[in-house]
């Protein structure tokens, strides 16, 4: 039963089975292998594909992370999948979207695969340490409002240990790894796509506030977790202070100063 499941195929017509979303989803864009489902989403959206649409693929030979970083993804291992969005907000507003796609993986492995994640700002989740699923979302061109974007999701699902490598290992995790066994991607895949449009729908009219909460009840860094940033002047060090509006880190710094971290990373958390 566990090979089976790990063998399955994760098709447009195994997702439609369990698919709970009104319109995410429900037009997929399917490959068995592909360069990047993101750079296909992003040109499908520039030809005028509606919201909602979803790039599929059982394989991506040049998948991407957040930072130019590489995704492993090997076929029929993971859920690598793209989604169109068409929010029509401004551009400050962007991060608030991957936030949400974060907490809809988060939760959906919860419910479906009773796993404990978390979310390392912004939107990495992760289980304990490792990282679990990320979450990247683009734009093109230079527009003060997103009218497009492109919102890319890559979920571990039926890897094992050595299918990460040693570069990997103490990094990255995956559902088969910390359930013991592998699992139907199809229902996990539909879970995200259902809480991520039910989420999309409420930020949209403008429940940001309820996102936030969301979110900051499954940050993995706590308040008050001492950190260091990369952010867009460079690295900087503080007590985390909680999330803004728009979903910038907020720092308590050494010295009393506040600083607000727009974009970046966590590089480095100081755990008890």
């Amino acid at each position: 039963m566990i090979e089976d499941q790990a063998a399955s195929a994760l098709t447009p017509a195994a997702l439609q089975r369990h698919l709970r979303s009104a319109v995410f989803g429900h037009r997929i864009v399917y490959y068995p292998t592909i360069g990047s489902t993101n750079n296909r989403a992003l040109d499908l959206a520039a030809a005028g594909e509606p919201e909602g649409v979803l790039v599929l693929a059982e394989e991506q030979t040049g998948g991407r992370g957040r930072r130019d970083r590489t995704w492993d993804s090997r076929a029929r291992l993971g859920i690598y999948v793209s989604l169109i969005l068409r929010p029509d907000v401004t551009a400050a507003r962007a991060p608030l979207f991957t936030f949400t796609a974060a907490v809809a993986v988060a939760e959906a492995l919860r419910d479906t695969c009773r796993l404990e994640t978390g979310i390392k700002w912004p939107n990495d989740v992760v289980v304990g340490r490792r990282k679990i699923a990320g979450i990247l979302g683009e734009t093109r061109g230079s527009d003060p409002r997103i009218r497009e974007m492109v919102m890319g999701i890559g979920v571990n699902v039926n890897q094992r240990p050595v299918d990460f490598g040693d570069a990997l290992s103490d990094r990255a995790t995956s559902v088969r790894i910390e359930g013991g066994a592998a699992v139907d991607r199809a229902p996990v895949l539909a879970a995200i796509l259902e809480g991520f449009e039910r989420r999309y729908g409420r930020l949209l009219r403008g429940g940001s506030a309820d996102l936030l909460r969301e979110w900051e009840a499954l940050s993995a860094i706590p308040r008050g977790r001492r950190v260091i940033v990369e952010g867009p002047g460079g690295r900087c060090e503080g007590n985390v202070a909680g999330v803004d509006e728009e979903g910038a880190l907020l720092l308590e710094e050494a010295g009393g100063g506040a600083r607000r971290v727009p974009f970046g990373e966590i590089v480095q958390s100081y755990w008890p």
